[in-house]
């Protein structure tokens, strides 16, 4: 949980209100950019049907215009254009030092050229219907751009497909899924503009060699709409000037104004104007800082711990405290992006800048972290304690030896991945390097032959146990953080060991205890069961339990011998899991 500081003196009533309109204008943001990315989507895809027949493209274009030209269609559109390009202007005036990466300017870049050209495609086609009632379908649209204005339309594709994957990489980076398949989506980025573009030229072309059609334009209109192309794009010229000289204004202003002093620890201690994030500060005074999403409080990758000053400080917004929760952040750690420094500060960054670049060009992804969905299990021998009990020491390590050894190699045959070895117990994850499912199928696999090597196990030392020998094994499937722990430095990145960190391991070492209170070998959470698509069987019902560290319960089934469990419904069973007596011969 995340604990946060009240306001201290500093923070007057209302200061939190333009953190509040930057949270605000940040979604606003990102959903008119996901309804004008929907839009373009749809259009290039229209465009690339070229590649098939001219009728192929004017047949989706007409289900596509029934619903873009409605007049919810009309207004969402409109609206989400206005509303992205005066938040883009916005953006411009209110940046504090072009130090934002290249890809930060790439998107900001190209984002306040498309609408020069914007202007042009869009009164040319939506324009001319509107105002001449000409018929401005894909034959029309052919021949007024092919091959004049064909240029104009590749740079245009090319800004606009930028900018709008920029945005939605930022928005979608740090989710488990999408880093999955980044593969498939970088492919698609690339293929997308190329068939469109390849399908406008080949209907151009078309279009132009069958011939025969004749311009719609009345005497006058042509003109009149070349004129209002020219007029709209000196306004928005206007808006781009205005907005500069505002940017120019308010930089004089913070160069004029009060500042704090921050100090970075093992770093520099630099000064700054009141108002800037401690992420802009950083940034301005070439402070390395790393920032995944580019300020937008998504990531976590910009966070520090405040040192010294926290109580003059603002406290968490709810988007704040969400990202603070998912990494188990304690009270003294805030997102660079989101603190407004109005008195002196003293942090500590907790990401090294380079961690990003280094995982882009291929490096080690587990030296820094990553955030990965994972099935996690816990395993331990019940009663080993009293066991040992005396017996010699060589005793006690042959039969702790032959459990571990025959468990860990269980768990590697179904493809699961020994994290650490507890005393009596073991950790285990699943579903590293396969899709979510298919790792929980295989814990579940693995915690079935578990079961049936400990029988096998009871019966090879029935002589020299005086009691069977009993465990209990936990399973929970979710989010968790990957990554080395121990490599201090990047040479020791090959040595230091893998492992799974957050709620999701201490959810599962909890189930694990709780098999103890419930009687039986094996609880598993009601997400592994989803994931793994678990039938309905007899004896296996959902319960809900009251889990410690946890606000509410949690449903959990309780399956009294692991062996018994019943195979998944839907997916492949894990391969390659060797019989009880196999695996025993193997540790033995």
């Amino acid at each position: 949980m995340v604990h946060t500081q009240p306001a201290g003196p500093a923070a007057a009533p209302g200061a939190g209100r333009p953190r509040v309109r930057r949270m605000r204008a940040s979604w606003l943001r990102l959903a008119s950019g996901l309804v004008l990315f929907g839009f373009v989507l749809t259009h290039l895809l229209n465009h690339a049907l070229g590649l098939i027949s001219i009728d192929a493209m004017l047949a989706v274009q007409e289900w596509r215009t029934a619903i873009t030209r409605s007049l919810p269609g009309t207004a969402l559109l409109i609206g989400s254009a206005v509303i992205h390009m005066l938040l883009g202007l916005a953006r411009l005036t209110g940046l504090h030092s072009w130090r934002i990466g290249l890809s930060g300017l790439l998107q900001l870049g190209f984002g306040l050229l498309i609408p020069i050209l914007m202007v042009r495609h869009v009164l040319g086609t939506r324009g001319v219907h509107s105002l001449f009632g000409i018929e401005d379908d894909y034959t029309y649209a052919l021949w007024a751009i092919w091959p004049g204005e064909a240029l104009n339309m590749a740079i245009l594709i090319v800004l606009v497909w930028v900018h709008g994957c920029i945005g939605l990489h930022y928005w979608l980076d740090r989710r488990a899924w999408y880093r999955r398949f980044l593969w498939l989506w970088q492919g698609l980025a690339l293929l997308i503009p190329v068939l469109a573009y390849s399908g406008f030229v080949s209907a151009g072309r078309l279009v132009h060699l069958q011939g025969g059609y004749v311009s719609p334009f009345k005497p006058g209109q042509y003109e009149e709409i070349t004129g209002l192309m020219l007029t709209s794009q000196k306004v928005y010229y206007g808006m781009l000037a205005a907005s500069v000289l505002i940017w120019l204004l308010l930089l004089l202003a913070n160069r004029l104004g009060s500042r704090v002093t921050v100090t970075y620890a093992n770093g520099p201690t630099v000064q700054a104007p009141r108002g800037l994030s401690l992420l802009a500060i950083s940034r301005i005074n070439r402070v390395p800082h790393a920032s995944v999403c580019g300020g937008r409080a998504r990531c976590s990758t910009c966070r520090v711990r405040v040192l010294a000053g926290q109580d003059q400080l603002n406290p968490p917004s709810e988007q704040e405290q969400r990202v603070l929760r998912r990494v188990g952040a304690p009270a003294n750690v805030r997102l660079a992006c989101q603190i407004f420094p109005t008195a002196n500060l003293t942090v500590s960054t907790l990401l090294p800048a380079r961690a990003d670049a280094q995982r882009d060009q291929g490096g080690d992804k587990y030296l820094w972290g990553v955030e990965q969905d994972v099935t996690v299990m816990f395993c331990d021998l019940r009663g080993f304690t009293r066991m040992a009990e005396g017996r010699l020491s060589y005793d006690v390590v042959f039969l702790l030896n032959q459990f571990l050894g025959c468990m860990a190699d269980t768990i590697e045959e179904t493809g699961g991945f020994v994290d650490k070895f507890m005393g009596d117990g073991v950790m285990a994850i699943f579903g590293i390097d396969k899709p979510r499912d298919e790792g929980a199928r295989q814990a579940l696999a693995a915690a079935r032959a578990m079961g049936g090597v400990l029988d096998a196990l009871n019966q090879s030392l029935r002589e020299a146990l005086p009691a069977p020998l009993s465990m209990g094994i936990g399973i929970h499937s979710g989010a968790a953080i990957l990554g080395r722990i121990g490599a201090v430095r990047q040479s020791e990145a090959g040595t230091a060991r893998l492992t799974a960190l957050g709620e999701t391991v201490n959810l599962a070492s909890r189930l694990e205890g709780m098999t103890r209170d419930l009687g039986v070998q094996l609880a598993l959470s009601a997400v592994t069961v989803e994931w793994a698509g678990l039938p309905p069987a007899p004896g296996l019902d959902a319960q809900e339990v009251d889990v410690r560290g946890l606000s509410h319960p949690i449903a959990i089934f309780a399956v009294k011998r692991a062996a018994d469990l019943p195979q998944p419904s839907d997916g492949p069973t894990p391969q390659g899991a060797a019989a009880p007596e196999t695996a025993i011969a193997a540790a033995g």
